[in-house]
């Protein structure tokens, strides 16, 4: 079967998967599970638009809670109950941008258009460095002293958010990418330019299987310094994805040093290969301290799906299965240190293989940015339409069946939270984590409604794949 705009596959499934019927079994449905079941795909599509348009009402009240109108600025990252202050971190902006071009409507370009110029302000004056790069995150509470109008100033004391991860530098400069694709002005192909060329410079690595190294620590002297870290998978997918971007979008040129985006692009698809685990289906996080060694554990979902989109290879499909496989888990009350309470129950992805480990935290807390992450990437496999008509319509009963665990939790967590001092309506976000999430690496997800949770549910509920222009998964790759 021809592969499909991601538009037509939401109207793809029809009967046969809101009426249940097997994949594996698959035969034109009966006229009593038609009618059934298109009553109820028209029930299953008027949720999620209610519940998408919900979550766009989340983003606008977010990124209105310190500064409305096109005042430049960034939106706080977590509602005031996660305790990080005002803090806007450029990963969650980034995310919540992709959010706003793939609704598409009027006021949303607009404020895509609002924080893309938050992104080119912080860059521009992004302190103690004016190279390019972006800080890890930003205070959004109050107006800059230069004049500007800006609501964005260092995220100082008591956090000093001033890392520089490539993985958020490639986000950044991917939404600064679709901006320009979407509207065609030039300053934002240019900041993404200048944080590609940051990349390149800084963190090109030769060591091992080459790659991008992590990035860049703030030491106590306010000096740049290279992170200790080794090289992350997660952020070589996004170099690669952001790179390819400019490839197309400056018709195959290069970067400053004259290598081209494409020779760069490839270079962090080297690393990503180099790290597949071909004998069960998964990508390994990366590489140890060393920038060689292979880091083993943990095994986290977003190097598993976010693969797939960039990708869309289907030499790598299986990373989905392997994720949902290993990763999967149900939350209820009877979990330890669960946040639920009665008979919720959700059932989604969790952040890696050592939340599923922990002792300190609920191991059965469902992550819902990566739960949408599954969900986008399930989408992505059956636009492509590998295994014929019956396995894209498994992959949309998967998806569709955690869309509903998005919706529920959209609907019942995160009540009673705050932005700024003021009620957030109730049923709009999405929280980070039903429960206390242990990542494996230092730090945990809660039950804090969030931009970058919410962000990603609006890309995937709605088909849309950030890692390609133009957000729809057409350009397929059968190496």
């Amino acid at each position: 079967m021809k592969s499909m705009s991601r538009r037509e596959l939401l109207g793809f499934a029809g009967a046969a998967v809101v009426a249940g019927i097997s994949p594996l079994t698959f035969s034109r449905p009966t006229q009593a599970e038609s009618s059934i079941g298109a009553g109820r795909e028209a029930e299953d599509a008027k949720d999620r638009i209610a519940s998408i348009e919900k979550a766009i009402l989340f983003q606008n009240a977010m990124m209105d809670a310190y500064a409305t109108g096109d005042t430049v600025r960034l939106i706080e990252s977590y509602s005031d109950q996660g305790g990080l202050e005002s803090t806007a971190f450029t990963y969650d902006n980034a995310v919540s941008i992709h959010a706003y071009l793939v609704h598409g409507g009027k006021d949303d370009l607009a404020r895509a258009e609002v924080l893309g110029n938050g992104l080119i302000y912080a860059q521009a004056t992004n302190f103690p460095f004016n190279d390019g790069r972006f800080a890890q995150g930003y205070f959004v509470n109050q107006e800059a002293t230069d004049g500007s109008g800006a609501y964005i100033t260092p995220a100082a004391f008591p956090f000093y958010f001033y890392t520089s991860a490539v993985g958020d530098q490639a986000w950044a400069g991917m939404a600064l990418s679709q901006l320009y694709h979407r509207t065609g002005n030039v300053k934002y192909l240019t900041a993404a330019l200048s944080v590609a060329n940051w990349i390149v410079n800084n963190t090109y690595n030769t060591l091992g299987a080459g790659g991008y190294s992590f990035g860049t620590n703030i030491n106590q002297f306010n000096e740049s310094v290279p992170s200790p870290n080794g090289k992350s998978t997660e952020h070589n997918i996004d170099t690669f994805a952001f790179f390819t971007m400019l490839d197309e979008l400056t018709h195959h040129g290069s970067a400053a040093n004259g290598a081209s985006w494409k020779s760069l692009a490839e270079h962090a698809l080297t690393f990503l290969i180099a790290m597949y685990n071909a004998t069960d289906g998964y990508f390994f996080t990366g590489t140890l301290g060393d920038q060689i060694s292979i880091n083993y554990y943990p095994v986290p979902e977003d190097v598993q799906t976010w693969s797939y989109l960039a990708l869309l290879d289907n030499n790598y499909k299986q990373t989905i299965d392997w994720a949902l496989a290993n990763l999967e888990a149900t939350d209820t009350a009877a979990s330890t240190d669960s946040s639920l309470t009665g008979t919720e129950s959700f059932t989604g992805l969790v952040f890696d293989s050592a939340s599923l480990n922990t002792t300190a935290y609920d191991p059965y807390a469902v992550w819902l940015e990566g739960t949408s992450h599954t969900i986008a990437a399930l989408t992505a496999r059956a636009i492509a339409g590998g295994g014929g008509f019956g396995k894209r319509i498994e992959n949309l009963q998967v998806a569709f069946t955690l869309v509903k665990t998005c919706e529920s939790a959209q609907a019942e967590l995160g009540v009673g939270q705050t932005i700024n001092g003021k009620a957030i309506t109730a049923g709009q976000g999405l929280v980070a984590s039903t429960s206390p999430m242990d990542t494996g690496f230092g730090y945990g997800y809660f039950p804090n409604l969030h931009i970058g949770a919410t962000g990603w549910y609006l890309i995937a509920a709605q088909g849309g794949n950030p890692f390609r222009l133009g957000y729809d998964s057409f350009r397929w790759n059968n190496r």
